[in-house]
């Protein structure tokens, strides 16, 4: 037994708002997408502009050790005076001055 005609201009009506809301859905989605890259390359180009402006405040690391010749001075200080390391405090409170004086920069 088909369906009758009514039956089925209903169906075809159900369809095509199936249709109509599938092609609605679609159209959101796409624009959803498209608000969302919007909105990650705002936001990467914010962060970029905000690390790039960071970048120019922050000091750059010295990467060579700081105040190496006294401190190799006070090793061997200390290994001639192994009893009398008192004698070597001027070269200690010279390379606390050195390494004082490099971290201000």
């Amino acid at each position: 037994m088909g369906l009758g005609r009514p039956e089925a201009r209903e169906l075809e009506s159900l369809e095509a708002e199936l249709s109509r809301r599938d092609t609605f859905c679609k159209e959101q989605q796409e624009r959803i997408e498209r608000k969302n890259v919007e909105m990650y390359k705002l936001s990467s180009q914010q962060f970029h502009e905000a690390a790039s402006k960071m970048e120019g405040t922050i000091k750059p690391r010295r990467i060579e050790p700081v105040c190496s010749g006294l401190q190799a001075q006070i090793l061997r200080c200390y290994r001639d005076h192994l009893q009398e390391v008192l004698l070597c405090s001027d070269l200690v409170k010279a390379y606390q001055h050195c390494v004082s004086a490099a971290h201000k920069g």
